[in-house]
């Protein structure tokens, strides 16, 4: 059972070639075969021409672009015994049974004994893919069928077949959590698997609205997105990013393969949609589908299609009280029932496509799999649902949802029955789930092995600490845990007051402290509306006592005499990335985009992260280099706002250390943080000696407003940019000193402070914070 370190893919297409990108990403060793070319001065350029295209894909497969190079490209006919050095090889080739079936015969002469294999599918039958390979063979070989793009989806459906080891199923698994970062869901070796065959079911169940002219396209997908607990891209919007032709293909494929599907004929294509097909409209890739892009006098707009004429006409207003009403409901799942109960054609819309994906998804079990709680991550990780199928039974009601099955004459799922005669009227109870082989309720199974959350140290005890912005919580042997519960994790007033009080509970009762949660994103930066309030009110000293407050408690995270190790994720904006900066250890989540974006709202980085850029740029420089090329990269950075589009680009940039560690697997973000913190304790650690910095003052001063003064002549900075920019420039030079010198860092956070206060007192600067407020966009004065 040795690790999985050489991975070969064996396909280059849109899948194949994206799967080799995220292995690269993982820091796997990475082969990449396809079939040889007829251009005899480059037998590889099939695959090689793959890697070009993905290069240029947004959002990008690769970490970073270089990264390319890291694959070793090759064909079958040259290449094949590359396999022989294989940990894990994946097959992607082409969804032809034959084709598949010729490649596992040719890998089975000549992978090693130890090697996994597995055929990367949406829907054929494993077994039968294996089904001429030895016995040997065929316990070392398992389906997997990952979400495109594969590096940003997060659930990977694996299947084994029944000769498959089930410590080859279990090895898989762990690999593909911890290595790979993805939510494992095992899956049955039945026709498309578990989110394929509900999410196609679901969608097929809501086009004919559409098509036999009950709802317009704006209508559904207004109902269909987050307000009924489905993904934003609700249903026509993922038609166009699926391709109008895979939803097709994928529906026709299934159709034969599942004669015993009480409703299989949801499946069988509209004769609209064909007829979009046949006339080139594919969605995104070509263009237009369901929507198309135009361009208007009031600039970019979404038009929508007419089934009937195929011509494209402005969405109109979705005026439904129904809806409005809806919107503000907060929870979920009350939002759903409210809808779904409500006596209205809204309400009966919804209805209906809940009650069939309901009896759809319970009559699949235990067909497609035996747990509850797969096939909702399945969907959830799938299709970015936010409820699956069976907490949408919680949701709704289970016994509410029987009595309008039975007035409505639909029979009642054996599952259902099952679940009620077992004295049980939901699925889930808090830490519990259903379990309909036993017809119990059993432990959930955790989403990665070792998996930690702040849920769930909720209930296994009360916060050490807690108020309406932030909580500090036992993590165990030691070390405590900072939680933002602000709205978007934005760093207000009291949840800055919070960590500077947490950080003296922790120093009086820990070994040390890990800050993270369980939000979507990190941190949003600094409460922009919060500020704004005390501009208006013209409590200017409570500006100055925040700006006070944050670099005071970003400096105390720094020389507290315990370890300070931050788990970022998402986005990390503004003052999130300053804290992040002044931690000991920083543990990040792959998908990390990280920036000092105060610019753009009119401000400067002033809790440390100005200083700290600066020192992390001089540390780079030689005692002989020149350090202007490293200042003015700093300054580009802080100037143009720019936000890493991966960890590994956050530490590109210089937002993450060398010793900093990147993990793929969200998860385990929090178990991986602890772990840090007790390494640095057991290591014996002692706070950083504060030192002096190195500036150049007038010296690189004027090399930045030179830079300055050509961006706005070209049209790149605005007026106010360049005003903003010439502050950040004069923290990184350190004043407008004479000659070059070391200065504490006091010095350096002081003008920070006072760039700052100068940026708050500018009209300009107001009008930018009141955009973003009011637009989420910057202003461009």
């Amino acid at each position: 059972m040795q690790n999985i370190r050489r991975v070969a893919v064996l396909g280059s297409g849109v899948m194949g070639s994206q799967i080799a990108a995220h292995c690269v990403n993982a820091g796997l060793e990475v082969t990449l075969l396809d079939l040889k070319s007829d251009d005899p001065a480059n037998p590889n350029k099939i695959a090689d021409e793959s890697l070009k295209k993905i290069a240029k894909m947004k959002p990008a497969p690769f970490g970073l672009p270089e990264y390319a190079s890291r694959i070793k490209t090759g064909n079958f006919e040259d290449d094949f015994e590359l396999l022989e050095q294989a940990d894990w090889i994946c097959e992607v080739v082409i969804e032809r049974m034959d084709i598949k079936k010729q490649m596992m015969s040719r890998i089975d002469s000549i992978k090693k004994e130890h090697t996994l294999v597995s055929s990367n599918t949406s829907g054929l039958p494993i077994s039968e893919i294996c089904s001429d390979c030895s016995d040997e063979f065929k316990k070392r070989f398992l389906g997997t069928h990952f979400f495109n793009p594969p590096r940003y989806m997060k659930l990977l459906e694996v299947i084994p077949t029944r000769e498959t080891l089930p410590e080859i199923t279990a090895k898989m698994r762990t690999f593909c959590e911890r290595v790979l970062g993805k939510g494992v869901v095992e899956c049955k070796d039945t026709p498309n698997f578990i989110a394929n065959r509900i999410g196609v079911f679901s969608m097929a169940s809501i086009l004919p609205y559409f098509f036999n002219g009950t709802l317009r396209i704006e209508e559904i997908d207004a109902i269909t997105g987050t307000l009924t607990g489905y993904s934003k891209s609700a249903t026509f919007r993922t038609g166009d990013m699926v391709g109008l032709d895979i939803m097709a293909h994928v529906s026709e494929n299934i159709y034969p393969a599942i004669p015993g599907d009480e409703m299989r004929d949801v499946f069988i294509v509209p004769d609209g949609l064909k007829k979009m097909i046949g006339v080139g409209l594919k969605g995104n890739k070509s263009g237009a589908g369901f929507y198309k892009k135009i361009q208007t006098d009031k600039g970019r707009e979404f038009h929508v299609i007419d089934p009937e004429s195929l011509e494209y006409g402005p969405q109109k207003e979705v005026d439904s009280e129904v809806v409005s009403s809806a919107k503000k409901i907060k929870n979920p799942a009350e939002r759903l029932k409210f809808l779904s109960f409500n006596d209205s054609d809204v309400g009966m819309f919804v209805w209906e496509t809940q009650r069939d994906l309901l009896l759809y998804a319970a009559k699949r079990i235990p067909e497609i799999s035996d747990s509850i709680e797969s096939v909702d991550r399945a969907m959830k990780w799938g299709f970015n649902w936010q409820m699956g199928p069976f907490e949408r039974w919680d949701a709704l009601g289970i016994d509410e949802v029987v009595l309008r099955l039975n007035a409505e004459g639909k029979e009642v799922p054996e599952l259902i029955r099952d679940l009620k005669a077992a004295g049980f009227d939901r699925f889930y109870d808090g830490d519990q789930v259903y379990d309909p082989i036993y017809k119990t309720m059993v432990d959930r199974r955790p989403k990665a092995e070792g998996e930690v959350t702040v849920n769930s140290l909720r209930k296994d005890s009360e916060p050490v600490f807690e108020n309406d912005s932030a909580a500090l919580h036992d993590l165990g042997e030691g070390v405590a845990l900072f939680e933002f519960k602000t709205r978007n994790a934005t760093l207000g007033f009291e949840l800055v007051q919070s960590l500077e009080q947490s950080l003296d509970i922790v120093e009086k009762n820990f070994k040390g402290l890990v800050i993270s949660h369980d939000g979507d994103n990190f941190a949003y930066g600094a409460n922009l509306m919060e500020a704004g309030m005390a501009l208006k009110s013209g409590n200017f000293d409570q500006i100055v006592q925040a700006v006070t407050n944050f670099q005071r408690t970003a400096l105390k995270l720094r020389y507290s005499s315990f370890p300070v190790v931050s788990a970022p994720f998402g986005r990390t904006l503004g003052g999130g990335t300053e804290f992040v900066l002044y931690s000991d250890r920083v543990v990040a989540h792959y998908e990390l985009y990280m920036g000092l974006v105060e610019v753009g709202v009119g401000l400067i980085p002033a809790g440390g992260g100005t200083t700290e850029m600066l020192k992390r740029a001089m540390q780079k420089v030689d005692s002989e280099a020149d350090p202007l090329p490293f200042i003015r990269e700093v300054f580009k950075t802080i100037g143009l706002a720019s936000v890493s589009d991966s960890a590994d680009k956050a530490r590109k940039i210089g937002f993450l250390r060398s010793d900093d560690v990147i993990i793929m697997n969200r998860d385990l973000l929090i178990p991986t943080a602890k772990e840090q913190v007790l390494s640095l304790v057991n290591a014996g650690y002692q706070p950083p000696v504060k030192e002096t910095h190195y500036v150049l003052g007038e010296k690189s001063l004027s090399v930045m407003k030179t830079m300055l003064y050509v961006m706005h002549e070209a049209g790149y900075a605005t007026d106010y940019d360049r005003v903003v920019s010439g502050r950040v420039a004069n923290v990184l030079a350190g004043g407008p000193l004479s000659e070059p010198q070391f200065v504490p860092e006091d010095y350096l956070m002081r003008l920070e402070r006072e760039a700052i206060l100068t940026c708050f007192k500018d009209e300009r600067t107001h009008s930018r914070m009141e955009h973003m407020l009011k637009t989420g966009k910057p202003l461009r004065n």
